[in-house]
């Protein structure tokens, strides 16, 4: 059977410390929400428009959106009155959904050829419509919108490795409400403090300890950042690189299902990821 296939990815707004003095402290989900209901509009430099619009909400914090862009485009007609085929210039607005859920910045961005030849595309072209929004501009957040990688072949390799050489997490200012309170959360915050945009750690042991590299391995994907380790796979081998990479989680919904549905089926793949 076919299917509309949605890809997960994680929008942040990452607050600076120095909030301006004029604009209220809105947390990441206020910031979210006011940008969304903006509909701010995007101009490229190949005079290609995009849009966010047909927003919809489910409840306060979640419901979908469109994305899409509007070009000029010569359309091949026939001319009854004068019996000729002609070329006339008009407007091409191909769109795709989103799904969202504002609570922790989730989103579920559906696969369209026509619009974009893959999600990644999308993503940059939501992270440019937020930019322009005056919400975001004025209270001075750094939006990122990453995918969130499976995690699944890593944590195998992990849990079936006779040691854990090294462990190394990249981090990004605070954001995620459900980040790990070991790694993520910690990090993030002196991310901030410090005015860094991203940045990376790394811990190196005899063995170090399995149950928490898988546990902040799980949180790191999902919060869309990346993580890599160097294990020994099995007594007398030599130690060897791991990564944590590969494309986005995705899911495939019935061309039927309504966006509810297809949030829920996000929300639930996501909570995978997290553990």
């Amino acid at each position: 059977m076919s299917g509309s296939e949605y890809y997960l990815y994680r929008v942040k707004f990452i607050k600076p410390a120095q909030m301006p003095l004029l604009f209220p402290n809105l947390s990441p989900s206020q910031i979210f929400l006011e940008a969304i209901n903006e509909k701010p509009e995007l101009m490229l430099p190949s005079g290609s428009e995009w849009h966010l619009g047909n927003v919809d909400f489910f409840d306060e914090l979640t419901g979908s959106f469109a994305i899409g862009r509007t070009t000029k485009t010569t359309l091949e007609k026939f001319d009854k009155e004068s019996g000729n085929f002609i070329d006339k210039l008009d407007d091409s607005s191909p769109y795709t959904t989103v799904v969202f859920d504002c609570r922790i910045g989730l989103l579920g961005i559906a696969k369209k050829s026509k619009l974009a030849p893959d999600a990644e595309t999308v993503a940059r072209r939501i992270r440019g419509l937020f930019e322009k929004s005056e919400t975001v501009i004025n209270t001075g957040a750094e939006v990122k919108v990453n995918f969130i990688p499976d995690p699944q072949g890593f944590i195998q390799k992990i849990r079936g490795a006779y040691a854990i050489k090294s462990f190394k997490a990249t981090f990004t200012g605070p954001n995620p409400v459900d980040a790990d309170e070991l790694f993520q959360k910690p990090l993030s915050v002196y991310a901030q403090q410090i005015g860094a945009q991203t940045g990376s750690l790394e811990v190196k042991g005899e063995a170090l300890n399995e149950e928490v590299v898988e546990s902040v391995a799980k949180s790191t994907a999902a919060t869309a950042n990346m993580a890599s380790a160097r294990i020994i796979p099995a007594a007398g081998k030599k130690v060897i690189p791991i990564k944590m990479k590969g494309d986005a989680v995705s899911i495939v919904v019935n061309l039927a299902a309504s966006y509810r549905d297809v949030l829920e089926r996000i929300q639930e793949e996501y909570s995978k990821v997290r553990g």
